[in-house]
């Protein structure tokens, strides 16, 4: 790990490169769908190119600042900076991984640490400062001209080929990075190109304020799910990205009335009342309270996926949720309903929906006129502490 001796400063030109590419880095399609992953790298990013000290980002610090965790937070039990962290490493080697990337600067994130680095390439004049893991990378002075001459040689072909490589290789990048996008706009098609604004609709579970020991009084409009929280960032940060138009309402507070008058997107399950009544006649379907455990499968009695090990304080270690997107038959509208047995499911469920690579992954094995079809997606996910892994398909079904 870098030591605050050796990490050194950025020239205000330099530092306008990193944030530059930082930028393009968050726009591409491998962390535009994890707003946790963009808020943890830029967060790194931010703290380097500001000449602060590597060893200050601590697992707490980053609990704090980034994931909003109260400062005395047991790391232990909620290892949501470790989790991330992981996956930011993960993202940046697909990102500079796919066809090749090699833009300068390149960010990289060490093992063993929160803090980034950077490697420039040789072929940037402008690029002199390295961190301590590049310092092998001999670079020229900022604005150093190169003054050798020669006449027409292996060097220039050498370039000339390298020229066709980076040609063929952005082609490639665009291709793919296409590719990825269109899975996102074919899924989200029904809501982005409805010329209508489109109602998000999430749960409120109930809750209660005590006056004294025995006496309680509800407060139906006090509390939102973490995990619903989430997913609505996922879907609000979709939807304006895209510019589409999008409005929000209380589960308890949305009239029917407006769930006829448009595209409609239900988050969460056992406390949003629309979600249970809209789904029930579909495949994949949640119990009925009190049993709000099991996921079942309609066509195949037995069939179920359950929570064994749900505290009365809502943690599990593991978690299931159904994300359909289908056309109501009563209104015609189309309804994309992203919800978990708890908390969890309904978190991994709005990144799942919201990430075009685990769309694409999904949807290999999907009819080829799957774009035309309603779908549901059965989701399992293992927890982390607090913190949902990547979920797994365990079951699909298309009609």
């Amino acid at each position: 790990m870098s030591t605050q001796e050796d990490h050194l400063t950025f020239s205000k030109l330099q530092g306008e490169m990193v944030l530059a590419q930082l930028r393009q880095v968050l726009e591409s399609t491998f962390f535009r769908g994890s707003e946790r992953c963009c808020r943890f790298l830029e967060y790194s990013v931010q703290h380097v190119v500001q000449g602060r000290p590597p060893e200050e980002m601590k697992e707490r610090i980053i609990g704090v600042d980034v994931f909003h965790r109260a400062p005395a937070y047991d790391t232990a039990q909620d290892n949501i900076v470790r989790v991330t962290a992981n996956e930011v490493r993960k993202r940046l080697a697909q990102y500079y991984g796919s066809a090749g990337y090699r833009e300068s600067p390149v960010i990289v994130l060490p093992p063993g640490t929160y803090a980034v680095t950077f490697r420039w390439t040789p072929a940037n004049p402008s690029s002199v400062a390295m961190t301590a893991v590049n310092r092998e990378l001999p670079l020229p002075t900022e604005g150093a001209e190169n003054k050798r001459t020669g006449s027409i040689s292996n060097r220039q072909r050498g370039i000339a080929a390298a020229i066709v490589i980076v040609g063929l290789a952005i082609t490639v990048i665009i291709y793919q990075r296409s590719k990825l996008h269109d899975v996102t706009q074919d899924v989200w098609a029904p809501m982005l190109e409805s010329p209508k604004t489109v109602l998000v609709c999430i749960s409120q579970p109930p809750a209660f304020g005590q006056k004294s020991s025995i006496d309680f009084f509800p407060m139906p409009d006090a509390f939102v799910g973490v995990g619903d929280a989430y997913a609505l960032a996922d879907v609000s940060r979709l939807l304006s990205a895209r510019g589409k138009t999008w409005r929000l309402l209380a589960g308890n507070e949305t009239p029917s009335q407006d769930l006829k008058s448009g595209p409609v997107i239900l988050i969460g399950a056992f406390a949003n009342p629309w979600t249970l009544r809209l789904t029930e006649n579909l495949r994949f379907v949640f119990s009925p309270a009190p049993d709000v455990t099991v996921v079942s499968d309609r066509s195949q009695p037995g069939r179920q996926w359950r929570l064994t090990s749900l505290t009365l304080d809502g943690h599990t270690p593991e978690d299931y949720a159904i994300v359909s997107r289908f056309v109501s038959p009563e209104t015609g509208e189309p309804v994309i309903v992203l919800a978990g047995l708890s908390n969890y499911g309904t978190q991994a469920a709005g990144e799942f929906f919201t990430n075009p690579e685990m769309l694409e992954a999904a949807l290999r094995q999907a009819p080829k006129d799957w774009r035309n079809r309603n779908f549901q997606f059965v989701l399992h996910t293992r927890i982390l502490g607090k913190t949902p892994e990547r979920p797994t398909v365990v079951a699909a079904h298309f009609w």
